[in-house]
């Protein structure tokens, strides 16, 4: 799983595996070892009303109604978006979204468990 911030948005990318996981209900976690401290980031699949994130114990951890993971995994959607109300005057934009290939190959990056890039398949005229 990736995870980019940037200013008052936070954005997860699953590979295939991942999303499996998450749609069968488990918790897809990575640790960023700094030295002695750490920086873990979760999506959690569960009973929560609408996607969620919280920042605690070194943890951002994003929550997820378990239907919407189902319904997400075993569909052409690619992500799944919510604008999180956090008391201020803008509000958090959440994005969890499929890992896909990319169009042009990095030596360096295996990209075997990510999602077949559509646009990579030439089109019918």
């Amino acid at each position: 799983m990736k995870l980019r911030i940037k200013g008052n948005s936070i954005r997860l990318r699953l590979t295939q595996s991942e999303v499996d996981q998450v749609a069968n209900g488990a918790t897809v976690r990575e640790t960023v070892q700094f030295g002695p401290t750490r920086l873990t980031y979760a999506l959690v699949p569960g009973t929560v009303a609408e996607p969620t994130a919280a920042f605690e114990d070194h943890e951002l951890r994003v929550e997820l109604p378990q239907a919407d993971a189902t319904t997400w995994a075993y569909s052409d959607e690619v992500g799944i978006q919510h604008r999180q109300d956090n008391g201020t005057d803008e509000a958090l934009f959440l994005l969890i979204e499929k890992d896909f290939q990319c169009l042009h190959k990095r030596p360096l990056e295996d990209e075997t468990d990510h999602f077949p890039n559509p646009q990579a398949t030439p089109k019918r005229p």
